[in-house]
């Protein structure tokens, strides 16, 4: 930032000395012109002083005199364009120019400068800054095992939101703007951004980000708007691993385990087979042979699994159910910090979600305060998506948060802990102290 003010200061400079170049240059052909014009006063006065010694010599008469003199001021005259004295007048129109001319060039300086801070890329560098120092903060926070600082990315959208008034058809920032509250979970403002961004851009990009986003907002169903945005998102790139991943989910949960099959091993081949996407795609083609399989039982399977993701969303308390043969458990023990008091009809929910990753939970499970403190156990089959379990991702934060409008997504007012990294292997019981209001 200090170059380039610098930068900009040094090309001022340049500018003005361009500028009042022509004035020095005035000013040295003025002392030369003073200065002829004295060696004519000299020689004038010269002449003059031998036309009166002729005429005393008698020379000439007065009337010659007279005559010669003139003729020697015509002289004088002509060789200055003035007489013996610069015009008082002249001077004084000269200086009031020069003031003119410098107040005129102070004047456009401060303007420009003005008009660039408001106009200018000067707010851009800012964000640059800015969103450098974020990555670099949230990368050594990640490498020291913490959570990155959300008061930085709170503090980068205040100043995108800023920059945007003036620029709102800034697609680059639309979208950082749409990934940070997204991380902060601040969903209505991270929809609102994608779809500022697809009244300028209709793009696969966008709009699959956009149907993921709403996926996770309605509690991991797929909606007739995202169902739009899919459709649209393949429409325009038929190799959008989200859009195909979305709308594996939409067959799936509409008990269509063949295409939802179909639609998942697509992802997968884009993937890459070792990615973790891929692998949790994977479990859910799967999960999804194995219901097709059962004789008499495809229906019925799928239909529970959405009746426990509708159940859940919906406010219907349930306990955490049993851990499966073969299948990967975390035990947590949930309680209240000492001398927290709240309304024990509240909901709490306990969930698992991937650690630095997506929001959206991977187990989850629902009680009221008036259990806690309780044991409770998330376990793959507590899934709320299919292929998206706590054993598609190695390390896992616990959440606990006790919610008065019974709602999973976090409000104002709630009350909540974290814990992580963990391990999803992790055989201890971890305990989870609910002590912090958002």
């Amino acid at each position: 930032m200090l170059s380039i003010w610098l930068a900009a200061a040094t090309l001022s400079l340049l500018a003005l000395l361009f500028v009042f170049w022509p004035l020095l240059f005035q000013g040295r052909e003025q002392l030369k012109a003073q200065q002829r014009q004295s060696l004519n006063v000299d020689l004038y006065d010269q002449r003059c002083a031998e036309l009166i010694e002729q005429r005393n010599n008698g020379d000439f008469d007065d009337a010659q005199y007279e005559a010669l003199k003139a003729e020697l001021d015509l002289e004088l005259l002509g060789a200055d364009g003035t007489d013996s004295g610069e015009p008082k007048a002249a001077q004084q129109a000269q200086s009031s120019g020069r003031v003119v001319f410098l107040a005129s060039a102070a004047i456009l300086v401060v303007f420009v400068f003005a008009f660039y801070q408001y106009n200018g890329a000067s707010q851009d560098i800012v964000l640059t800054k800015a969103i450098q120092d974020k990555f670099a903060a949230d990368t050594m926070a990640v490498q020291s095992g913490q959570n990155p600082d959300p008061a930085l990315a709170r503090r980068l959208m205040s100043q995108l939101e800023e920059r945007l008034e003036k620029d709102p058809e800034n697609v680059q920032y639309r979208y950082l703007l749409a990934r940070n509250a997204t991380d902060l979970q601040e969903y209505p403002t991270a929809i609102n951004a994608y779809r500022a961004i697809l009244e300028i851009d209709k793009s696969p990009l966008v709009m699959g980000e956009l149907a993921q986003l709403l996926f996770v907002v309605a509690g991991n169903r797929v909606t007739p708007d995202i169902e739009i945005l899919i459709d649209q998102t393949l429409a325009q790139d038929p190799n959008s691993h989200v859009a195909l991943g979305l709308d594996g989910i939409r067959y799936f949960q509409a008990e269509d385990y063949q295409q939802a099959i179909a639609q998942w091993e697509k992802a997968i081949k884009l993937l890459g087979p070792q990615s973790a996407g891929a692998q949790s795609l994977a479990a859910g083609v799967l999960r999804a042979r194995a219901l097709m399989n059962e004789q008499g039982g495809a229906k019925q399977g799928g239909a529970q699994l959405l009746a426990n993701s509708a159940s859940i969303e919906a406010g219907a308390e349930e306990k955490a159910p049993t851990e499966a043969n073969g299948q990967l458990s975390l035990k947590l023990k949930v309680e209240l910090a000492e001398g927290l008091s709240l309304n024990p009809e509240h909901a709490v929910f306990v969930y698992a979600r991937a650690w630095q990753g997506a929001p959206m939970p991977l187990a989850i499970a629902r009680i009221k305060v008036k259990d806690l403190p309780a044991e409770i156990e998330l376990n793959e089959a507590m899934a709320m998506a299919p292929g998206m379990s706590i054993a598609t991702f190695p390390q896992l934060e616990l959440v606990a948060r006790v919610s008065a409008s019974g709602q999973a997504i976090p409000q104002a007012g709630d009350w909540q802990s974290t814990l992580g990294p963990i391990a999803n292997s992790s055989a201890e019981q971890h305990r989870i102290e609910i002590n912090t209001q958002i």
